[in-house]
């Protein structure tokens, strides 16, 4: 349809004309894409344990009415020109949710999302926009709603022309998820104020279902303390010692041994207990058949294996690091979609073991650290406790955003978590201090889960540079 001139020309029959037309050419076959690419991503980045944490991955396309509805205001404030604009101007024509089980299933997702490459105009499949982020979850909104949004950008084949369509992707938790129903939060918004009564009981209702998110997330804290407990415990000092006569026994360690000579990556242990368990029963981790403990019958069922040391056990690939193709671990990834991605290869094999340590571009690297330390540098010494952590992080990133800088709450906390657990007195840290410990305990985490050699020096020098910081002279 053709391109209308001026704002107050653009009637509801107009509108609805083009809409028909752009939702059957454009905007379902993007919720596909989206949906497809979405759940492909997850099951890339995320184990089988974690992938249970994922309820439910719906898509929509917002309605023609609920479109126009939007568009009547960007009418009104003559922020629309043409049709032709809508798309632009409205960028939750398409949606998705994500609905996961805690709150820190939220992070999940979004360590699975810093995959994706960045959008642009010939990026196939689904892209990230990190600075898209809308966080509801620590900033809720004044209607008490919590949850987690983003900008993602599908490539859709339009005419034969591939066109990057924007995608909205919520991500709530279950119980914030529930409010959203209960509330009506979705369709009984309106263009002026709530009630008063409607306005407080949804919010004491958000701040109770809030409460009872972190009331989840810590019970889940202490059955994951327990779980790897019991995974990496020693069991008694006189085990009695697998019980090769047990047929199920026997089957399971095959399983393991199968497991372990095709891995390419360090395997968390707890994850990799969770898998038998689910194969062979929840009851076999009762003494894991006289073993004592899953780690000692992995011991047992492979007398060759390794398991990393650290805060948290892996088990350790079969194949050493010494016989890996070394431009594997040591060459930037290759230009993806037009876009390079200047992350090392030893850096993306981290990502494939801890879903959690952050991909940045060297620019990014800098940005984090400069503003660490100058929020460290105004608070003072800080404890090693999930309060500290989240004041020093969120002092950085809001001087961040008032300098106009995109900084990640989540990537902040790694980084900051990262040195308090270690023998740091929480003095405050300088740019170049964070950068050059970060960057010597994320070496030390490498070598032991055989990403890379201890006496690499190629790779570590590449780490070092990636980080920002001097290479060692060796």
């Amino acid at each position: 349809m053709a391109s209308v001139s001026t704002p107050t020309s653009i009637g509801y029959a107009d509108f609805g004309t083009w809409y028909d037309s752009y939702r059957v050419r454009v905007l379902d076959p993007a919720m596909s894409a989206a949906m497809d690419s979405l759940q492909a991503a997850l099951d890339e980045a995320l184990s089988d344990r974690d992938r249970t944490r994922i309820r439910r991955i719906s898509g929509r396309v917002k309605s023609k009415r609920r479109a126009w509805r939007k568009l009547r205001l960007l009418l009104r404030d003559e922020s629309i020109g043409s049709l032709d604009d809508v798309p632009a101007a409205i960028y939750d024509l398409v949606g998705l949710r994500v609905t996961c089980t805690n709150l820190r299933d939220i992070e999940m997702v979004q360590a699975a999302l810093d995959g994706l490459p960045l959008p642009g105009d010939s990026v196939r499949g689904l892209s990230f926009d990190p600075s898209s982020e809308r966080d509801y979850v620590h900033e809720p909104k004044e209607s008490g709603y919590r949850g987690w949004h983003v900008s993602l950008a599908v490539g859709v084949d339009v005419d034969g022309t591939l066109t990057p369509v924007t995608v909205e992707l919520q991500v709530r938790t279950l119980l914030q998820d529930s409010w959203g129903e209960l509330t009506h939060e979705d369709t009984y918004s309106k263009d002026g104020e709530l009630p008063p009564l409607v306005e407080v009981l949804s919010k004491r209702m958000a701040d109770l279902f809030a409460t009872m998110d972190d009331i989840a997330e810590d019970l889940r804290s202490e059955l994951d303390r327990i779980d790897q407990d019991a995974v990496t415990d020693s069991g008694p000092e006189d085990p009695s010692g697998l019980d090769l006569q047990n047929e199920q026994a026997v089957d399971a360690a095959s399983v393991l041994m199968a497991r372990w000579s095709a891995v390419d990556r360090p395997v968390d242990l707890a994850a990799l207990a969770w898998e038998l368990q689910a194969e062979f029963g929840a009851e076999i981790s009762d003494g894991w058949f006289g073993a004592g403990s899953f780690k000692r019958f992995l011991l047992q069922s492979i007398p060759e294996a390794e398991i990393s040391t650290g805060r948290k056990a892996y088990l350790l690939p079969a194949k050493p690091v010494d016989d890996l193709e070394p431009e594997a671990a040591t060459e930037p990834e290759p230009e993806e979609d037009g876009r390079r991605r200047n992350v090392p290869g030893a850096a993306r094999a981290l990502r494939r073991a801890d879903t959690g340590f952050p991909l940045l571009e060297p620019a990014g690297w800098e940005t984090l650290f400069g503003q660490l330390g100058e929020a460290w540098r105004r608070i003072g010494p800080v404890e090693s406790n999930a309060r500290s952590v989240h004041r020093l992080t969120r002092s950085a990133r809001d001087r961040a955003r008032a300098e106009g800088r995109s900084v990640s709450r989540r990537h902040l906390n790694y980084v900051a978590k990262s040195l308090l657990v270690t023998d740091n007195d929480g003095e405050p840290l300088g740019a170049s201090a964070i950068g050059s410990s970060f960057c010597e305990l994320t070496l030390q985490r490498m070598a032991d889960l055989r990403i890379i050699g201890e006496r690499d020096h190629k790779q570590r020098a590449q780490i070092q540079r990636w980080l920002g910081v001097e290479p060692t002279e060796r």
